[in-house]
């Protein structure tokens, strides 16, 4: 899971807790603006100091079309302190310093935190929506019995990592129940939320990482 994948990653949680601020100020009968929707996404973001959430994971690889599935868990914390944990790797920042933890190869990437135009974190992925991205309404579609209305955002930097975000909401309840993301290189992540807390005050130390004893490190800075 590399530096833009755990950005999406992030900016999905935020999106999924955008929902609560839709239902409480919907009808199940009431046509959505992109004004509206903006104003909610802004609106849960302010409310928002940290979220911790548990997580399912598929990757279909665009070039191999191998596919991959994973569990695991996000904290995450403003500003721009993330750590994302599965059985395979844990990535951790303050908003500084970055580190990338593989487990199978015993290694230790530390970095610099990079955030430029073409970056994708949670802020700017989230307070930017109608500006970076065209938005589109797509046939509804059923996922299992449930009937969702599907959102599609198209970057319009061409030189943008994401290709196409794709979100499903469920009818009524406003309830984010999938997003897809496809990149440049056309492989396809979907996410899905199975569970998420916000605002436990998520401790500092969480997004610090201190490599184990017998790992190689590979400092990058």
């Amino acid at each position: 899971m590399n530096i833009y994948r755990i950005r999406i990653l992030c900016a999905v949680v935020l999106i999924c807790s955008l929902s609560a601020v839709l239902l409480s100020q919907s009808s199940s009968s009431q046509r959505y603006t992109l004004q509206q929707i903006n104003d909610g996404i802004q609106n849960r973001y302010k409310m928002t100091d940290d979220a911790t959430a548990e997580f399912d994971q598929h990757v279909r690889f665009g070039f191999s079309r191998i596919e991959q599935a994973f569990k695991g868990t996000l904290w995450m914390a403003k500003p721009r302190s993330y750590r994302v944990q599965t059985d395979q790797r844990v990535f951790v920042t303050d908003g500084n310093t970055v580190w990338s933890y593989s487990e199978a190869n015993q290694q230790v990437l530390i970095d610099h935190y990079k955030e430029d135009q073409n970056s994708i974190s949670p802020e700017r992925f989230l307070l930017n929506l109608p500006k970076n991205y065209f938005t589109s309404l797509l046939q509804p579609e059923k996922l299992g019995t449930i009937s969702a209305q599907v959102l599609k955002l198209t970057p319009k930097d061409d030189r943008s990592f994401i290709k196409s975000v794709k979100i499903w909401v469920e009818n009524d309840s406003w309830m984010v129940r999938k997003v897809q993301i496809e990149d440049v290189n056309e492989t396809v992540t979907t996410y899905t939320i199975t569970s998420m807390i916000l605002n436990t005050r998520v401790p500092r130390s969480l997004f610090t990482f201190d490599p184990p004893d017998d790992s190689e490190v590979v400092d990058l800075r």
